[in-house]
């Protein structure tokens, strides 16, 4: 039983419920009701960084930090930068932590991130195409552990593309974590362009892949049942290959 339903809504095509794994599944629906969560995003889309657009909830603003003091990691890829806000934060989280972390920007438009740090570099490239900014050579020089964050254009499309090429370049002990998988809560029939967006492709990635990603639900229950905007969306690589 989850704290509420879909209300006959769902990111899959056809009406079925999207839920993490094959057995035993998982809702992505928060435990949040819905007019919070509304709430709740007023503010997170109005939540500046040293200044820049950062966007961040305060769920995750609080997750993060924790995650990022346990794993210490050695490269973080940001792939959707926005305005640079959250990389800013990444950074400022890494350094007051004593890390060397090197912070890797991909955004279609570059244009528009202004953050200049020693340890953030900024790429143009597209979730759906890794490939092309992450060459084979690019990801050897890049040093474990990884903190991979999908937060591109919460496409379904998108997400299922980064999950595809990360699984096979990832090794264990390193995280991905999928934002924006909050959508589901708010009511899929309000963003049909999204195809079901990031829950649709965890689900399926999950159930076709089981064992790939282990999820930490630790990190998406702290605050209750899937209090968080990336519901099932602490994954952590397992030493299972990806088919």
């Amino acid at each position: 039983a989850f704290p509420h339903k879909f209300d006959g809504l769902s990111p899959y095509p056809g009406g079925a419920e999207a839920k993490f794994g094959a057995s035993p599944a998982r809702s992505f629906v928060s435990s949040v009701p819905r007019e919070n969560l509304r709430s709740i995003q007023q503010g997170t889309m109005r939540f500046s960084w040293r200044g820049t657009m950062c966007n961040k909830n305060p769920f995750d603003f609080a997750l993060y930090p924790m995650l990022i003091w346990e794993q210490k990691p050695a490269t973080i890829i940001e792939i959707g930068s926005k305005f640079g806000g959250s990389a800013l934060w990444l950074d400022d989280l890494c350094i007051r932590f004593g890390l060397q972390t090197k912070i890797l920007c991909i955004d279609v438009d570059i244009q528009r991130i202004k953050v200049n740090r020693k340890n953030i570099s900024i790429h143009e490239g597209d979730g759906r195409d890794l490939g092309a900014t992450l060459t084979d050579e690019v990801v050897a020089g890049l040093p474990h552990p990884w903190l991979v964050i999908e937060d591109a254009d919460h496409h379904y499309l998108t997400t299922k593309a980064v999950m595809d090429f990360m699984a096979k370049r990832m090794v264990a002990g390193d995280y991905l974590i999928i934002e924006d998988g909050i959508s589901v809560s708010f009511g899929t029939d309000s963003r049909p362009e999204f195809d079901g967006g990031p829950s649709r492709a965890v689900g399926e990635f999950t159930s076709a892949q089981p064992g790939v990603f282990e999820l930490e639900t630790r990190f998406c229950d702290f605050f209750g049942y899937n209090v968080t905007w990336n519901p099932n969306g602490y994954l952590r690589k397992t030493d299972k290959a990806a088919r």
